[in-house]
C-alpha cells in the first residue's frame, strides 16, 4: 500500500513536466526524469525503485492515460479504476 500512495504522490511529476507527447509508446524524457526526482523525494525511496515504477508504467500505461489520472489528481479526483489498477500493480512489481 506504501508503494501505491509513493506512485499516487508522484504522479503529478510525470505528466506535468513537458517534453515530448509520448506518442513513440514511452513517456517523455523530460517526464521520466522529472517523475525519477520527485519519486526519490520520499521516504525511502530509492533511485532503482523509482525508475522501476516508471518503467512499468510505461510498459502497462500509454501516456495518455497516465495524463488523465494526472489530471483527475490535481483536481481531487480518483483516476479511473483502471489507471489506479496499473499504478498499484507497478508499485508492487518494484516493491
Amino acid at each position: 500500500m506504501r508503494s501505491a500512495l509513493l506512485v499516487l504522490t508522484t504522479v503529478a511529476a510525470l505528466a506535468g513536466c513537458g517534453g515530448g507527447d509520448g506518442d513513440d509508446g514511452g513517456y517523455p524524457q523530460s517526464a521520466v526524469d522529472n517523475f525519477v526526482g520527485e519519486c526519490r523525494k520520499q521516504p525511502g525511496a530509492s533511485e532503482a525503485a523509482c525508475k522501476c515504477v516508471v518503467a512499468r508504467l510505461e510498459e502497462t500505461m500509454p501516456y495518455d492515460e497516465f495524463v488523465a489520472a494526472d489530471k483527475a489528481l490535481r483536481a481531487n479526483r480518483e483516476p479511473a479504476k483502471r489507471s489506479l489498477d496499473k499504478l498499484q500493480a507497478a508499485a508492487n512489481r518494484c516493491r
